[in-house]
């Protein structure tokens, strides 16, 4: 359940059983790159209580300071002011509690440093990856178990690999590299153009004010057909015909730009985010995942792969025995001390 909360906590960019402070306005109870734990199914709180919720500008872990019939009043306890003084903030409603921080004798339960470790290794790794070594651990965990008991006194001779491990890490796998593929097939289209007084002069140059079109070509490269789907990226621009489609192998489609010139005179550059899915499942199952978050038809479609290869280990009838036996050798005290082989 930790695994599955922790990726479903990456796909969906919200925190779900554990998150960590990136300010300091919760010290000292809460210091900047702490990581706390959090109960998702306590989502109403009362004065005192620190609480996890979104507002505009993302996720916040902050104490309830006073209630009131519009929601919470919250305040981090290092801050002077309520987030709400002013009118900075609306009050907290509970839709937007993720839930309520773990406390023990009412001091939160805290990692000192771990968010700041975790923040870290995000540097290093995509969410992509992440999910992929989250994947994997969750693999080694459910599988390498089991088996019979063995007494204590003798110490085991060989390394045992069961074939269940090795075919779940294979599985896990498989289901890793086609999340890594797909996402690393999506892209994006862009163009430039200037904003200039000198507008028509020069291919590229529009008055300020003007608007024109732009064709964007998006092809199929592979002989499987895809589900696409484009969006724009900024302001700015807009996309006038289909934004899902679905394109045959060697085909393509294009996409329809519409692009108001801003009246500040510079160069713009104008994107459109490509994403695109294998045609295996139903397309407007696909849409209306994608809809929700891009992240996860990746979701759906791990499931379908997860699903085929359980079928397989069935059907397969894969035995439950060792297949891999590494020897091993007791050396005594002495030798170890020494270094000797």
């Amino acid at each position: 359940m930790f695994l599955t909360a922790s990726v479903a906590g990456f796909l969906l960019d919200r925190p779900i059983l554990i998150s960590y402070a990136y300010s300091e306005s919760m010290t000292p109870t809460i210091n900047k790159g702490d990581l706390f734990f959090i109960n998702p199914l306590s989502r109403t709180g009362d004065v005192g209580d620190i609480i996890v919720f979104h507002r505009r500008d993302g996720w916040t872990v902050h104490r309830i300071f006073a209630v009131s019939e519009n929601g919470y009043l919250t305040k981090g306890d290092n801050n002077v002011a309520t987030d709400q003084q002013d009118g900075i903030y609306p009050p907290v409603k509970p839709s937007d509690v993720a839930g309520k921080v773990i406390t023990l004798s009412g001091h939160p339960l805290v990692i000192r440093g771990g968010g700041a470790f975790i923040e870290s290794m995000r540097k290093r790794l995509t969410s992509v990856y992440a999910v992929v070594i989250f994947l994997i651990l969750g693999a080694f965990l459910t599988f390498s178990g089991g088996g019979k008991k063995r007494s204590h006194s003798k110490r085991r001779k060989f390394i045992r690999v069961r074939a269940r491990t090795l075919y779940a890490v294979l599985s896990v796998g498989i289901i890793a590299g086609f999340i890594f593929v797909t996402v690393a097939s999506w892209g994006t289209l862009a163009f430039t153009y200037s904003s200039t007084l000198a507008g028509g002069q020069k291919e590229g140059w529009y008055l300020p004010g003007s608007s024109f079109e732009r064709n964007l070509t998006v092809k199929n490269s592979a002989v499987y057909p895809f589900y696409y789907f484009v969006g724009e990226k900024g302001e700015g621009a807009e996309i006038t015909n289909a934004r899902a489609f679905k394109l045959g192998g060697g085909s393509f489609h294009n996409v329809t730009v519409d692009v108001k010139v801003p009246a500040d005179t510079r160069i713009y550059r104008v994107e459109v985010a490509v994403r695109s899915y294998p045609a295996i499942l139903p397309g407007n199952l696909v849409a209306a995942l994608y809809g929700a978050n891009p992240y996860l038809p990746l979701v759906a479609y791990s499931a379908e792969l997860a699903l085929v290869l359980l079928a397989f280990y069935r059907l397969a009838d894969i035995a439950d025995g060792d297949v891999l036996r590494i020897r091993t050798r007791r050396r005594s005290l002495l030798s170890k001390l020494m270094g000797d082989g």
